[in-house]
C-alpha cells in the first residue's frame, strides 16, 4: 500500500492531529466553488447515477469501468468536502477487493488520487482525488457539460 504518512504526524499528539485534519475538512467545506464549478459536481453526480442506473439494467460489469467511478465518486466528495475511505471505494466498485485495490493502486501511480493513514483511526486509510486529478476530472467536465455562453 502506496498511502502517505507525513512525518510529522508521527510524533504528534492525537489531539494535535485530529485538529488539523477537522480543520483542512472544515476549509474544504468552505471553498467558495463558481457556479461553473458547482454545475460540473452536479454533473458529475448525473454521470455517477446514469452509471449506477446502467448497471442495474445490463449484465454485470458489461458496461463498468469501476477505476471511472471511483474518481467520480472522489471528485464529488472532494467538491463537497467529504471524506472516503478505502472501504467504501471497494464496496461502491463493485468488484472484488483485490481488483478494487488494483485500480486504487493504478489510480495512486497516475498521481489521480491521494490515499492518508486516518489520524483518528489508524485502521482505516482516507483517500481523496489530488489536484492533479482535480483539474482532469474539471478539464474534462468542461468537455462534457460546456457552460452556456453568454448572448
Amino acid at each position: 500500500m502506496m498511502y502517505r504518512r507525513d512525518e510529522t504526524e508521527i510524533d504528534d499528539p492525537p489531539a494535535r492531529v485530529m485538529h488539523r485534519t477537522l480543520d483542512a475538512l472544515s476549509r474544504a467545506a468552505r471553498r467558495e466553488a463558481s457556479v461553473a464549478e458547482r454545475g460540473l459536481v452536479e454533473g458529475a453526480r448525473h454521470l455517477l447515477q446514469a452509471r449506477n442506473r446502467m448497471a442495474g439494467v445490463l449484465p454485470k460489469g458489461l458496461l463498468r469501468d469501476s477505476a471511472w467511478d471511483m474518481i467520480l465518486e472522489l471528485f464529488i466528495s472532494y467538491e463537497e468536502g467529504g471524506v472516503l475511505y478505502v472501504k467504501q471505494l471497494i464496496l461502491s466498485s463493485g468488484e472484488s477487493a483485490a481488483a478494487a485495490i488494483r485500480r486504487i493502486d493504478r489510480l495512486e501511480e497516475a498521481r489521480l488520487i491521494e490515499r492518508f493513514a486516518d489520524p483518528l483511526d489508524g485502521r482505516r486509510v482516507i483517500v481523496r482525488i489530488s489536484e492533479r486529478g482535480r483539474a482532469a476530472m474539471l478539464s474534462m467536465l468542461q468537455q462534457v457539460f460546456p457552460a452556456e455562453e453568454s448572448k
